[in-house]
């Protein structure tokens, strides 16, 4: 019995924080070792993965004419459907380049491209806001997770990603994916 006793005090110790002024548990595996979290990292290692990110690449099955590049000014967006497939992609023009990704949040299966775009900030010093990668983050109108349109990279961990297209404007002048 006092056998038990000791065993169960024992790991009690164990999983209690070593710090003495804020008693609690310290439970491995639940962000104790992403670098991330520790407070020595640079707050700029969150946005790493997105920095580094760049789209996947194409495989061409076929092109999907949306139409002419002076209809989508800077900034704007149209959302186009493949009527072989079913497929639908976004289109946005982010300062005068095309980019096209799918209209499905992976969340919960959300139109994806009827979000906002937008930018978001860097990590910084209270009080101090860095904005960055303005006009090229869609917020997903449902739940508000964000993705690099350019990249398809979601910013809210290191593994997700929307797909995305190749976009081109051929000789007449309309904006096409290869899908």
């Amino acid at each position: 019995m006092q056998r038990n006793v000791a065993a169960r005090r024992a790991g009690e110790s164990k999983m209690r924080n070593e710090s003495n002024d804020a008693p609690g548990f310290r439970l491995d595996g639940y962000g104790t070792e992403n670098p991330a979290c520790d407070p020595q990292t640079p707050l700029e290692h969150a946005f790493r993965v997105l920095d580094e990110a760049r789209p996947p690449k194409a495989r061409s099955r076929g092109r999907l004419v949306v139409g002419p590049a002076a209809e989508i000014p800077p900034g704007k967006k149209r959302i186009v459907e493949d009527p072989e497939t079913g497929l639908s992609v976004g289109v946005f023009n982010i300062d005068g380049a095309f980019h096209a990704i799918k209209n499905v949040c992976p969340h919960l299966g959300a139109p994806l491209c009827q979000g906002s775009l937008h930018a978001t900030h860097r990590p910084s010093d209270v009080s101090e806001f860095r904005a960055d990668f303005a006009g090229r983050i869609l917020r997903c109108p449902w739940h508000g997770w964000e993705f690099d349109v350019v990249t398809g990279k979601g910013l809210y961990d290191k593994n997700s990603r929307v797909a995305t297209y190749v976009c081109e404007v051929d000789e007449s002048g309309d904006v096409v994916i290869l899908i």
